[in-house]
């Protein structure tokens, strides 16, 4: 029983929306027990409003040309509803200790990524929203990539998600930006 459902809106490739690959410099990191989303009521793949739990905040994670990158898994099952596995990678930079530390012991995350192309609803997207992301691999070759170390994070095996990514739109790009923002502080 693999819950299908029916397809319910054309599936539109236009000249209009020019795919580009990437993400953006600046992306977001929360720890998914210090935050709560609320889903849009029709669109349940949307997310329009991020709160963060008491003094929590969320951190960012900034990347120079493809250091992060971000996706899923289809993860088919005939006996229970079809999910999908996230996936984020990332390359720090930082070689202190404290850096070192906090990198290694992070799990359960999710992750904030705006996309490069048009600044319209769907630019900024959310990985590991309801079961979160743990680190999946880790690898460093120091003559390899410029020595740079690489993380791999994902939803663990049986536990993926609703939808291959869920976005967070609040209004238009400059509100949904500023309210990312602020979760910062």
């Amino acid at each position: 029983m693999a819950c299908t459902k029916k397809i319910a809106y054309d599936i539109l490739n236009s000249c209009e929306t020019i795919p580009v690959a990437g993400f953006e410099k600046k992306g977001w990191i929360l720890n998914r027990e210090d935050m709560t989303a609320t889903l849009d009521g029709t669109d349940e793949a949307k997310i329009t409003a991020i709160a963060m739990a008491g003094a929590t905040v969320a951190y960012t994670i900034t990347a120079v040309k493809k250091e992060n990158n971000g996706g899923f898994d289809l993860a088919v099952a005939d006996n229970s509803p079809d999910t999908f596995l996230h996936y984020f990678s990332f390359q720090p930079f930082e070689r202190d200790a404290q850096s070192i530390q906090n990198v290694d012991q992070m799990n359960d995350l999710v992750i904030i990524c705006e996309q490069k192309g048009s600044k319209t609803e769907g630019c900024f997207v959310v990985y590991g929203l309801e079961t979160g992301l743990y680190k999946k691999a880790a690898s460093q070759r120091v003559n390899d990539n410029l020595g740079l170390p690489t993380y791999e994070l994902s939803s663990q095996e049986g536990q993926g998600e609703r939808f291959s990514r869920y976005i967070f739109w609040d209004t238009d790009y400059a509100t949904t930006l500023a309210a990312l923002v602020a979760l910062e502080t």
